[in-house]
């Protein structure tokens, strides 16, 4: 009850009550203080005469005439029936009377439907046609659409016979216009109303046309007079065999703004639950847990914050350092002087090469050293020889431009340059690189499995110390290479096309050519 009093569900609408509900629960509270077992017959003829009272009230067609029926109930009953007596007006007629009692439900138009019998009616009869709880999806879908089928097609044959047939008592020029177009239940309602002509009947109250959306017997009386028709006009839509124009969809509510999904995060595709508003309220009070340095390994900063001592850590390269010391060792003065120099020359070369195998982008340093000492011995003078020049180390041979490492590596260089362009305090992520340039956030089991086929990637990446499993980011960065390029190269084809729609064919070595120039344009060898 609270959740339809709620203004953003279906708020064009009134909310009644189900009277059957209340007259239940009303029984069930209030008629042990009346009758202690059913042989208690003294007991049952007074709780008779307090639930006649309690259905005068329900019943009441006005509000004065409710208020001098309420404390008629009070008056009777509340000296020794006190806790029947305030369970009614406090739990019901005090909240709810709007909603179930005849004066305010008389001001909607409701077609007489106090109960919800209909609705749990169809409701049983599906249960009755499921058999059990233990129905997959698929099943129970197969099982409402039947029902909902096969009632379809009992409401079609009956209002095809009501439109065939009229009752026998329901006749005279009153209902020329109309019959065979409404139902005979509307039918019957209306002839209600012209009886009521040939007795005593109080003044209009507009009840019958305010709720049931036919005329009333001081509508139907000057027609009767004017010996006149009905026409379809003077009747609600509702009664009709059959209903023109579009039917105004009431199944969703009235949307509200939704302050959780403006502030959400998520993409707009995800299947993740967003938090509910208790949660988003225990996030914001709970206390946080202290952050925790992921350079450091300090809890109480972060890794950008002043306090971090290796804040700056990566701005820190290592230098190249050259040294030469030079130690000379003269004996004393004697006939014969021999001076001994000693030349110790150290040069150390740092080559850094990039090994795939690391998935945070750092650099894997390989070092080479070359040490070289040369003696010389002279008597009278003192040479240095310097030492030669260290013998360069073979080149690595080029990779191909389609070799998997290459791209990796072209798409490492481009994920660094970005990274350069993120002002300070931005994220620099792997996840924040492919949201900017527009990749895929992730790609399918069936397309990881593709890339490693080996037409294409391989099982393994062959490096000089081994073999080894190619990482999710190689991957995937294989895939948005293979997606260009097939953009690429589509692209291509629908130029060439354009400028010549007919071109002659000249064999398959035509094509070997072009795919041949084509390789060497975009930098790959033989």
């Amino acid at each position: 009850m609270n959740a339809l009093s709620s203004p953003s569900c279906f708020p064009g609408s009134p909310v009644l009550l189900c009277l059957w509900h209340i007259n239940n629960a009303v029984t069930s509270y209030c008629k042990p203080g009346f009758t202690r077992d059913k042989d208690d017959v003294q007991g049952q003829e007074k709780w008779d005469t307090f639930y006649k009272h309690w259905h005068g009230i329900v019943a009441s067609t006005t509000e004065d005439i409710y208020m001098e029926r309420l404390e008629k109930f009070k008056q009777q009953y509340s000296p020794d029936h006190l806790n029947e007596v305030g369970y009614i007006i406090e739990t019901w007629l005090e909240l709810y009377k709007e909603r179930f009692v005849k004066a305010w439900v008389h001001q909607h138009r409701h077609f007489q439907q106090f109960v919800t019998s209909r609705a749990e009616g169809i409701h049983r009869l599906i249960k009755s046609h499921m058999k059990t709880s233990q129905v997959d999806l698929f099943g129970a879908w197969n099982i409402i659409k039947l029902v909902l089928s096969n009632q379809l097609k009992r409401l079609e044959e009956v209002q095809s016979q009501q439109q065939a047939s009229t009752p026998i008592d329901i006749s005279g020029p009153l209902y020329s216009n109309i019959r065979g177009w409404l139902s005979h239940e509307a039918l019957r309602q209306l002839d209600n109303q012209r009886q009521r002509l040939l007795r005593e009947y109080p003044a209009c109250t507009g009840v019958t046309a305010r709720t049931l959306g036919l005329p009333c017997a001081h509508m139907l009386q000057p027609l009767i007079q004017l010996d006149e028709p009905l026409l379809l006009e003077q009747i609600h839509p509702h009664w009709l065999l059959h209903r023109t124009g579009t039917p105004r969809i009431i199944i969703e509510p009235h949307k509200l703004f939704n302050r959780l999904a403006a502030s959400s995060k998520l993409p707009p595709t995800s299947t993740q639950r967003e938090p509910c508003a208790f949660e988003a309220i225990e996030k914001e009070t709970s206390q946080k847990a202290p952050p925790k340095c992921s350079k450091c390994g300090t809890v109480g900063h972060t890794s950008r914050s002043k306090v971090c001592a290796l804040r700056y850590d990566y701005l820190v390269e290592a230098p190249i350092r050259a040294f030469t010391t030079t130690n000379t060792v003269q004996a004393p003065n004697d006939s014969s002087t021999t001076t001994h120099t000693i030349t110790h020359t150290t040069t150390r070369s740092i080559t850094r090469s990039a090994s795939p195998a690391s998935l945070s982008g750092v650099s894997m340093i390989s070092e080479t050293i070359a040490v070289i000492t040369t003696h010389t011995t002279a008597h009278t003078t003192t040479c240095r020889v310097s030492p030669p020049a260290p013998t360069p180390l073979a080149a690595a041979p080029a990779l191909r431009a389609d070799d998997p490492r290459a791209i990796y590596q072209r798409y490492k260089e481009a994920r660094e340059a970005w990274y350069a362009t993120v002002p300070r305090g931005g994220l620099r992520t792997n996840q924040q690189y492919r949201k900017a340039m527009r990749l895929p956030a992730r790609y399918s089991k069936i397309e990881l499995q593709w890339c490693l086929n080996y037409k294409q990637m391989g099982s393994r990446c062959r490096e000089k110390s081994g073999t080894r499993e190619w990482t999710k980011e190689e991957q995937f960065s294989y895939l948005d290479w293979d997606k260009a390029e097939n953009e690429r190269v589509e692209q291509n084809v629908g130029e060439e096309m354009a400028e010549k729609p007919f071109p002659q064919r000249r064999g398959m070595q035509h094509i070997w050519d072009a795919a041949e120039r084509d390789v060497l344009q975009q930098g790959g060898g033989a």
